[in-house]
């Protein structure tokens, strides 16, 4: 029995850019669909799929994750392959079950509101960081000019399905991201969004997405965008206490973003302070009771009184134990992850030594 071909096709409803030029045909093309500058001659129709892949806001460069690894790839080389990479969200698929925790299963707020929150808009070329947030910001993934190509998205996405829904998911996220036209100024201003791209092309845009689709019932997408916003503290718990322990995760969480040891203490350790001063009123109110006729006699006070004191004498004692013991075990975390990157580059080196030495 044959295998039954799913047929996947972009988001949108009809060929947006599909060449670049201005055509009275399709009026949701702008006159150039790049950020920077590009030759914008004519194209013939039969190097139509061609022309737009070139100019495409592709990477000069990928780097994978864990970057002493040095496993590099030329994006223009396999465009698929670098797309894979570069919008891969697993490490929040993989997790899904426990997303409930970071986040709502509810579209994201629009650009305009998160100003209002107080929030930075951050852009990060991570996709799995897309929409992560913090108190003080928000991390947003620019969209590139190629998802706006209806031929890009039949070439190069539409045929691998992991791709097409992590592709499809980060699209629609941006059609909740920018509603109104000061969403759209706030995108242009942080450089989210195409140069050239005006508002009434993307107001077309989104009505050819309607046309298609159901924004508020997307269909096949990534898990990750069935959610909205995600709370990068606990994302990072989740990682950490999750059911399959991993050293890595739990001394890195999700997003590693300490520059040293005295960052992590002060913000990890920021309670501290408040519970010393709670210690302090408490230890306070308890002589000023026990100066009183009414409580210095008075058994269970006292009683109170000695157990308090003697926790409150032992409970520093024990946070700097801890304290002590975590840095150690960090220090010894990144000086082992250092020495393997170290054995990992030098091996590298000798195998590369080698096959030079064989060539010649």
């Amino acid at each position: 029995m044959a295998a039954t071909v799913i047929q996947r096709s972009p988001p949108f409803a009809e060929p947006i850019h599909a060449d670049r030029i201005v055509s009275a045909k399709n009026p949701l093309l702008p006159p150039n669909g790049n950020r920077g500058a590009h030759d914008g001659a004519d194209t013939e129709a039969s190097n139509e799929a061609q022309t737009p892949f070139g100019s495409a806001d592709l990477s000069t460069i990928h780097v994978d994750t864990h970057y002493w690894s040095c496993e590099t790839l030329r994006p223009s080389a396999n465009i698929q392959a670098f797309l894979k990479k570069d919008f891969d969200v697993s490490r929040l698929d993989e997790v899904y079950d426990l997303l409930w925790w970071a986040g709502r299963q509810v579209p994201p707020r629009p650009l305009h509101r998160l100003k209002m929150l107080g929030r930075k808009i951050v852009i990060t070329e991570q996709a799995d960081l897309h929409l992560v947030w913090s108190v003080e910001s928000v991390f947003v993934k620019p969209l590139p000019d190629f998802f706006l190509i209806y031929s890009f998205w039949t070439t190069y996405i539409c045929n691998d399905k992991e791709l097409y829904e992590s592709a499809r998911g980060f699209v629609l996220s941006y059609i909740w991201l920018i509603r109104y036209k000061s969403d759209f100024e706030i995108a242009k201003e942080k450089w989210l969004l195409p140069s050239d791209l005006t508002w009434p092309v993307w107001r077309a845009f989104v009505e050819s997405v309607w046309q298609r689709d159901v924004p508020s019932h997307p269909g096949p997408i990534s898990k990750r965008y069935r959610y909205g916003e995600l709370r990068i503290s606990r994302l990072d718990q989740i990682y950490r206490f999750r059911p399959r322990f991993l050293l890595s995760h739990l001394m890195q969480g999700y997003l590693y973003s300490y520059s040293s040891y005295g960052g992590f203490f002060r913000r990890e350790f920021a309670w501290l302070v408040v519970a010393f001063a709670y210690l302090s009123i408490v230890l306070s109110a308890m002589q000023v009771g026990l100066a009183t006729y009414q409580l210095k006699d008075n058994d269970g006070f006292n009683k109170g009184s000695y157990g308090f004191s003697v926790a409150s004498i032992i409970f520093p004692l024990a946070v700097i134990t801890i304290a002590l013991l975590l840095y150690i075990v960090l220090w010894l975390y990144h000086v082992i992850t250092t020495f393997c990157a170290w054995l990992g580059g030098r091996k590298k080196e000798r195998l590369t030594n080698s096959n030079v030495a064989a060539t010649d």
